[in-house]
């Protein structure tokens, strides 16, 4: 297996656990959202927080060449 497979693996495999954990407050919902072929990913939220409508990207990784490159909102 090469680099870049290996590191779309463990992306792939921590977002999906983050996306996971169970959000506190309002009724949000979490979303993982890959694309393998550009390889950008990303950690979604969507629901609402009372009367507050929630949506964006809470993480967002990407592979440019052989590196990993992050963002958190």
């Amino acid at each position: 297996m090469d680099i870049i497979e290996s590191y779309r693996n463990i992306i792939q495999s921590f977002l999906s656990n983050y996306a996971s954990i169970p959000i506190s407050n309002g009724t949000i919902d979490c979303y993982t959202a890959f694309y393998i072929k550009q390889d950008h990913y990303q950690v979604i939220n969507i629901g609402w927080d009372g009367y507050r409508r929630v949506y964006g990207c809470v993480l967002h990784l990407h592979i440019i060449g052989k590196k990993i490159g992050f963002n958190k909102i």
